[in-house]
Parts: structure tokens; sequence; C-alpha cells
């Protein structure tokens, strides 16, 4: 079993069980794996509840993400129906946090806003719940090497309103999405009653 194989395997296990299996893995290892293995960190409950739904619902994850892909398509280049793309990114969040629990849902609504987050995610080996990295950048990439969300130990009082706080900041944006397309419809038919009176009063 490789390095890789055995973290994967740790990240995997119930919570419990984490630290007397680490330790056991790195008994059988030698040089910088062993260390690796050793520095290990356990997951905290959040983190290892979105492991488990990784692994367990991986078709779901993969569906949520791609609909929150769909989604940021629709707001930022008018592609699709924003309207269908809302609806199916709700509908499979709906599903993942029914099967994960609460506790997911913050690192969920994450790794929808921002791809290296996603990465993180489906790699299953979280060892601290994902944090929203700057709403409102949707396509831009956060620096890898600067990763302050994961550093600090989220706060459980807070950690539920600030993903209602998140999703609701992304309900804002595709409602404003969906406001410009509107304009942008109107402004289009004005021109159009324009150049046909135009054509009429010639």
């Amino acid at each position: 079993m490789t390095v890789e194989e055995i973290i994967d395997r740790l990240y995997g296990l119930p919570l419990a069980e984490f630290t007397a299996a680490r330790n056991e893995a790195a008994t059988e290892l030698s040089g910088d794996d062993r260390a690796r293995v050793k520095a290990l960190r356990k997951p905290t409950a959040a983190a290892a509840a979105v492991n488990r739904l990784v692994r367990k619902h991986r078709d779901d994850v993969d569906t949520f993400l791609s609909a929150s892909a769909a989604l940021r398509d629709a707001q930022v280049a008018g592609k699709g129906s924003l309207e269908d793309a809302t609806k199916q990114q709700r509908d499979a969040l709906a599903r993942l946090v029914k099967a994960g629990g609460e506790a997911v849902r913050q690192s969920l609504l994450a790794a929808a806003v921002d791809e290296d987050a996603a990465d993180e995610l489906l790699a299953g080996r979280l060892e601290r719940e994902l944090e929203p990295r700057g709403f409102g950048t949707l396509l831009s990439h956060v620096n890898p090497s600067a990763r302050p969300a994961r550093s600090k130990p989220s706060r459980p009082d807070d950690r539920e309103a600030r993903a209602k706080l998140n999703e609701a900041k992304q309900d804002l944006s595709a409602a404003e999405a969906e406001e410009r397309q509107a304009r942008r419809r109107w402004e289009q038919a004005q021109k159009d009653a324009d150049d046909a009176r135009a054509v009429v009063g010639g």
C-alpha cells in the first residue's frame, strides 16, 4: 500500500479510530513517509462528515459541483436558464445535506464558488471544514499558498449562520444577474422600437 493509499484510508475511518490508526500506520513506515503520516491531523467532526460524504455519495457530490458550475455560467456569462440552474443546485445541495447532516453544508457551499475548494472537497482529506474565500469572485482562483480559512478553526456557534449567509449571497448574486439580463433585454427592445419608429417616420 502506498503512502497516498494509507492517507486515503485514514481519512475514511470513523473519527474515533483515526489517531490510533495513524500512529500504527506511521510505525510501519520510514523516513519522509513516516514523518508525513505522523504529522496528519485528526479532522474535526464537520470535516470528517464531509470526507465520509464524498466517499459514500461521490456521484451526488459530482452532481452538486456540476450544478454549481452551471449556475456560475448562468450568473456570469448568461449561459442557460438561471432559474433552472439555481433549482438544480439547490436540489443537489438538499440531497447532500440530508445524507451528511447540517455540518456538511458550509464546505459544500464553499466548494460551489471556488474551484480550489472543490478540489480539496473531492480529495476527501479535509482536516477542517472549508470556508467561503471571498464571495463575488466566482471564477477567480485563490492563491493556493494563502489559505487563511483552513488555518483557523471555525467557531461552532456561528457555523450555521455563516453558511446561511453565504447561501443568501448566492441568491443575491443570482437575482442581480437576472436583473442585468432583464435590463439588457429591455434596452434591446427600446432600440428595436426606436429603429421601427425611424423606419415608419422615414
